[in-house]
């Protein structure tokens, strides 16, 4: 999987820009504020067919109509090309031209790996930002997962209406179908921890010179087992128990929109014991992690879009960074490059390319 070029028109603080990408390691740098985490979550757009900030009325450019992002990239061997299309409203994706109908066909085309500031509040953060780690990972691999996600959602919204309503007789028919797409929700999340636990335990035994021993488990309020069935079985008795709890309260207290990741490092949990240090390896193993699933599932490495991200990690943990990402496209924003042998700089000022250089031939090839 490569990037090779970057066309905005309109997109956020960005006019008419051009960014082209080479191999290995690319940093976009510049003063806070001037357009760089735009651009990585342009080329996260064409991962899961949404920015990682905001919605699309956000994307255009203040004081215009519609904004363009046209992304060039190679997947599988085959040169590539995407767009997203904003009218302050709206957005169409096309790949090679053609309309996407739904997001869910954006899955395996472009995979890429963000790394943003903000997961660093992963370990001990709320179970909603673990939540949301799992969701987003998991959505380039299952191309059913995001209207799954969005149809229990919606199921869910109605329920809390109908709860604050007080039009109870309708609540069987919404348990029903939140159970049935709960349940889906539920099953592949466990399977994706599942998958992911062995390549982070790996990572935090490297990461720590082999101290620490990192487990992962997917922890809910429905504990059926025996596959779909079985979980959607356990649901629909644990919504009968809280049924009353549930009008009382207005909420509902069980799915998969109340679950948690849990970790624990040589057999204590992360989150209440775990130091500083420790929580920010844990991260930067489950993107490791996360990295060497897609390129198990794809055959090939995502690009990974690091955002400001080396200033918020020891010495000790960027050197484990930078060796896990050797041979790999990588995209990092940061104030100052660290001259550390980047392929690839571009300066970027007030939403423009101010200067761009590319390391010579010589340099490739020490």
């Amino acid at each position: 999987m490569r990037v090779d070029r970057l066309v905005l028109k309109n997109f956020r603080n960005y006019e008419d820009e051009t960014l082209d990408f080479t191999d290995g390691v690319n940093i976009i740098y510049g003063k806070n504020g001037m357009g760089k985490t735009n651009a990585l979550e342009a080329i996260y757009y064409f991962s899961q067919g949404r920015g990682f900030r905001g919605g699309s009325r956000e994307a255009v450019r203040n004081g215009c109509d519609s904004a363009v992002i046209r992304l060039f990239f190679n997947s599988g061997g085959r040169v590539q090309e995407g767009a997203v299309y904003f009218d302050g409203r709206q957005k169409k994706i096309t790949i090679n031209d053609i309309e996407l109908k739904k997001t869910s066909q954006l899955v395996g085309r472009f995979g890429c790996v963000l790394f943003t500031p903000d997961e660093m509040n992963l370990v001990k953060g709320a179970p909603e930002v673990r939540r949301r780690f799992l969701d987003s990972a998991i959505i380039p691999l299952k191309p059913a997962y995001l209207p799954l996600l969005l149809r229990y959602n919606l199921i869910l919204k109605q329920k809390i209406s109908l709860l604050r309503a007080e039009k109870y007789s309708m609540l069987p028919i919404f348990n029903q179908q939140l159970a049935e797409a709960g349940s889906r929700i539920i099953l592949t999340r466990r399977g994706y921890v599942e998958r992911i636990r062995s390549f982070a335990a790996e990572a935090q035994t490297d990461i720590s010179s082999g101290a620490e021993r990192l487990y992962m488990s997917y922890s809910s309020g429905v504990r059926g087992e025996g596959g779909l069935e079985g979980i959607r079985e356990a649901f629909l008795k644990k919504l009968a128990e809280l049924e009353e709890s549930e009008k009382e309260n207005k909420i509902c207290f069980v799915g998969p929109h109340r679950d948690d990741l849990i970790f624990r490092i040589n057999g204590k949990s992360a989150r209440s014991f775990a130091s500083q240090g420790q929580q920010r390896s844990v991260v930067v193993c489950m993107k490791c992690a996360q990295m060497e699933l897609l390129r198990e599932e794809t055959g090939e490495y995502p690009v990974l879009l690091l955002d400001d991200i080396m200033s918020e990690l020891d010495r000790g943990r960027r050197e484990f960074l930078i060796e896990r990402i050797k041979g790999k496209q990588v995209i990092i924003t940061c104030t100052e490059p660290d001259g550390s042998g980047a392929e690839n700089l571009i300066r970027i000022e007030n939403g423009r390319v101010a200067e761009k250089t590319v390391a010579s031939p010589e340099k490739h090839g020490e």
